[in-house]
């Protein structure tokens, strides 16, 4: 959220509700591949953009998100192999970083 961002790094006068605005992640980075913007994006949903160059990270300042992502299954669903699979490539991938 650009308006935390920006009071964590104590920029002053600039309108976070002002430019381009998307309902989805994917969207507001793929804007910004194409040259349209700046945007925020959580490191590991854009790791593979920064490291191949598409992205750059013009600031050292990042914001811990609040916020979680939770993978929630019925308790028997984990005796599937692809639910586990999933979930385990899930994780390692979160531990990767």
């Amino acid at each position: 959220d650009w308006a935390a961002w920006l009071a964590s790094a104590g920029v002053e006068g600039v309108d976070p509700n002002s430019g381009l605005t998307f309902d989805s992640a994917t969207f507001a980075v793929e804007s910004a591949v194409q040259g349209e913007g700046v945007v925020l994006g959580r490191t590991m949903l854009v790791s593979a953009d920064l490291a191949t160059g598409r992205l750059v990270r013009p600031f050292d300042h990042a914001l811990k998100a609040v916020s979680s992502f939770y993978l929630v299954y019925p308790p028997e669903a984990i005796r599937q192999r692809k639910v586990k699979a999933f979930r385990d490539w899930l994780l390692s991938e979160i531990e990767a970083g």
